[in-house]
């Protein structure tokens, strides 16, 4: 079957093919006039007969491919389809399409990204890294990719990036312990290779020396980020200690071994909070829904999965800054039963 065109739109429409292009690009200038009715009637026709921009062919007139992509760790959990459905959104009002890359959480991963980002005309990439570095970073602005990072490790590296103050985060969720009355936290890290595990993990040290609270080392249980295992794991672990030395709250990096914390803590007959509480961050949907439901740490992720793109394609877009934008957004301690 013949492709639709859209001088075929236009002769249906009954309107020229330039006021059918104005409409496609989504103008409203003033160049050509063009009612209300007109435009409905020109995206009528384009559903009634099949019409698709031929976005190659628009790539040849802009030298754009109108094309990004974003590199996510995992999309198993939860918080990486609500930010890519932010900048998914984003990018199509303002006339992009979105490509997605799971690393699964590996080196190997970012390096393949990394090496079809070079190869394929993709006009900018916003990156959810763990591996990546700066001369990575220097590769992808000489070829001229512009890119915004997620979360700390991208900073300083010459490209905008969007995060939390992850200090302040934790300090408010210790704050809440505290005030719970718990002096045993532990700590269930997340890979401690990875920066944000590394950073929540030095960040509570911090915290709980700053506030005169003994760290064992006991206390420490290193995980991944990743559901896989940590049930098994902490089950083991919460067993190695007699019951007046057992912790009685534990801070896990992430909502996904929180809640696999919290299987482990039943499994073994503890009650939560009772004998143990348990606490997150992230705050995907599963932790208030989890039994007992999750507290934790959380924020806007489509809105910064939203706020990615748009600085993204302001910088592909043209738009000038005197340097690397750093933006930072709110969060909220959502307070749950689990504590």
């Amino acid at each position: 079957m013949k492709r639709a065109t859209q001088n075929d739109v236009a002769r249906l429409a009954g309107v020229s093919r330039a006021t059918v292009s104005y409409v496609l690009n989504g103008r409203n200038d003033g160049t050509i006039r063009v009612s209300d009715e007109t435009r409905k009637k020109i995206v009528e026709v384009m559903h009634e007969i099949g019409y698709r921009v031929n976005m190659n062919a628009r790539g040849l007139k802009t030298n754009k491919s109108q094309l990004i992509a974003i590199l996510v760790p995992d999309l198993g959990n939860p918080f990486y389809p609500l930010l890519i459905r932010g900048a998914q959104k984003q990018a199509h009002s303002c006339g992009y399409r979105l490509l997605i890359s799971d690393s699964f959480s590996s080196e190997e991963g970012e390096r393949e990204f990394m090496e079809t980002a070079l190869d394929r005309s993709t006009d900018g990439l916003i990156l959810d890294s763990s591996y990546l570095e700066r001369t990575d970073i220097k590769m992808l602005l000489d070829a001229g990719i512009p890119s915004v990072g997620i979360g700390p490790r991208l900073a300083d590296s010459g490209i905008d990036t969007i995060s939390i103050d992850q200090r302040a985060a934790i300090r408010s969720l210790l704050d809440h312990l505290e005030y719970r009355g718990h002096s045993r936290i532990a700590h269930l890290s997340g890979d401690r290779n990875n920066l944000n595990g590394k950073i929540r993990y030095e960040v509570f040290l911090q915290e709980m020396k700053s506030r005169g609270l003994c760290v064992d080392e006991r206390y420490i249980l290193e995980g991944t980020f990743l559901r896989e295992g940590i049930a098994a794991k902490t089950e083991k672990w919460l067993a190695s200690f007699a019951p007046q030395e057992r912790p009685t709250a534990i801070f896990a990096a992430n909502d996904l071994m929180a809640i696999e914390a919290i299987k482990a803590i039943q499994k073994i007959g503890l009650r939560i909070p009772g004998d143990v509480a348990v606490c997150g961050f992230d705050n995907i949907p599963e932790a208030e829904y989890v039994e007992p439901p999750l507290t934790s740490i959380g924020f806007d992720v489509e809105s910064m999965g939203k706020a990615a793109a748009k600085l993204l394609i302001d910088r592909i877009e043209g738009e000038s800054y005197d340097k690397p934008q750093a933006i930072g957004l709110t969060f909220e301690l959502f307070a749950r039963k689990s504590t």
